[in-house]
């Protein structure tokens, strides 16, 4: 196995600095206050969409496109993102970060055309892209491993009350206010975020990072290329991918074109959905340690989530009476075992790649969104060109996702005796 992977490295031995409650509540809410606007502004296109297709004219694939734009502009930012969070620290990264993506929120509020929204939906993609690697690459070297998954899921929570408040409340508000000034707020709320990351987190993860700062650099292209990786990158791209996909988009298309209610009732039953995934992240943050006691690793969870998503999207391509929005809930507390695969990766590697080991994974999980979003649009036009009603054609686009989420989890268990640490533990 390679040397990014050897947790008997010098610098997986260094010990976490001594952080009091009081401090590490302080980090974790204004961190959070972070991931939580930028999975908002991840997520709202899902409920905007009509507004956002009503007044600029767009098709399926321009609204695939526009949303994966985010995506795009975000994976990129990954591999230079994970080197800053290496070499200047999570606080100094993130709030420089969320400064670009308010000026991209003010550029969505004057666009008129699709490419200058989709510019500004692009900066806030850059803008956001350290909004979660930065605390996990933090909390990596400033707590201990035993507290991880833990915090990684209080993060999720804060993550999902986002993108909560992007369904139904933000198409209300939207609606009241106009989506153009709906961003201009947007762009508020992100400057008060960064003022709070860079004055009240401190730089606790420099001080690990200056201990271990003698050791050797690796590549991109050598932790992409680790065993690890290669095993669980497929399923990092339909599953974690996919489901990013589905949520901050096409989870609303589904309900308002194949179940056929109008955009307020999708609003409203994508908070539901919303609300399950919150609930559901809060339940796996109790559950799965006691879990894990009684000998159900975290990777063991992470393949039962494998298999039920297929299960869950399968059932909605033939299940489509306006009943079946209820799948959507169904499908929400597999969501959790799937994204905790992240936190299981980073735990391999040594405490002084956190960064570059965390963005890695995010830029294949995302760099996946991007592809799956776009590419649902694009598969959704061609089989309308080919004379399928709207409804048949994003149906068919979403069995594609599910042949290909079945073929990951073939490739998974196929490299199960790969010389890794989540194979061993599944």
């Amino acid at each position: 196995m390679p040397t990014t992977s050897n947790p008997q490295s010098q610098a997986s031995k260094i010990t976490a600095p001594v952080i009091s409650r009081a401090l590490a509540i302080r980090i974790f809410i204004s961190f959070a206050a972070g991931y939580f606007i930028s999975y908002a502004l991840r997520s709202v296109n899902a409920a905007l969409a009509p507004l956002l297709a009503a007044d600029l004219n767009l098709s399926a694939g321009d609204l695939g496109w526009l949303s994966s734009a985010f995506f795009l502009s975000f994976t990129a930012m990954q591999i230079p993102l994970g080197i800053c969070l290496d070499r200047y620290g999570a606080r100094r990264t993130e709030s420089c970060l969320l400064l670009i993506a308010a000026v991209g929120a003010l550029v969505i509020s004057l666009g008129h055309s699709l490419w200058m929204v989709s510019f500004g939906r692009m900066l806030i993609g850059l803008g956001v892209a350290a909004c979660l690697m930065a605390p996990y690459s933090y909390f990596r070297r400033s707590f201990a491993a035993n507290r991880q998954a833990q915090l990684a899921m209080w993060m999720l929570i804060a993550g999902t009350s986002g993108a909560l408040l992007a369904t139904q409340p933000a198409l209300i508000l939207a609606q009241w206010i106009g989506w153009r000034q709906f961003f201009v707020f947007a762009a508020v709320v992100l400057l008060i975020a960064a003022t709070s990351v860079f004055l009240w987190t401190g730089d606790h993860d420099r001080q690990t990072a200056t201990q271990i700062a003698s050791n050797p650099p690796v590549s991109f292209l050598s932790l992409l290329t680790d065993p690890l990786m290669l095993r669980v990158i497929p399923t990092t791209i339909f599953f974690s991918g996919g489901f990013a996909a589905l949520q901050s988009l096409w989870a609303g298309p589904w309900l308002t074109q194949v179940l056929k209610m109008t955009p307020a009732q999708a609003g409203e039953h994508l908070f539901y959905f919303n609300a399950a995934l919150l609930v559901s992240y809060i339940a796996m943050s109790l559950i799965s340690p006691r879990l894990e006691k009684r000998g159900i690793s975290l990777a063991r969870q992470s393949l039962i989530a494998f298999v039920w998503f297929p299960l869950c999207l399968g059932t909605m391509l033939f299940w489509q009476t306006t009943e079946a929005w209820v799948m959507w809930l169904v499908l929400a507390p597999g969501v959790p075992a799937v994204i905790l695969m992240q936190t299981q990766t980073a735990l391999v590697f040594p405490r002084h790649l956190a960064g570059r080991v965390l963005t890695t994974f995010n830029l294949v999980m995302f760099g996946g969104a991007f592809c799956i979003q776009w590419g649902i649009g694009l598969l959704a036009d061609l089989f309308a060109a080919l004379k399928f009603n709207p409804q048949s054609a994003l149906t068919l686009a979403f069995a594609c996702l599910v042949v290909l989420q079945l073929s990951s989890l073939a490739w998974f268990l196929m490299r199960r005796n790969a010389a890794t640490a989540i194979q061993h533990s599944t």
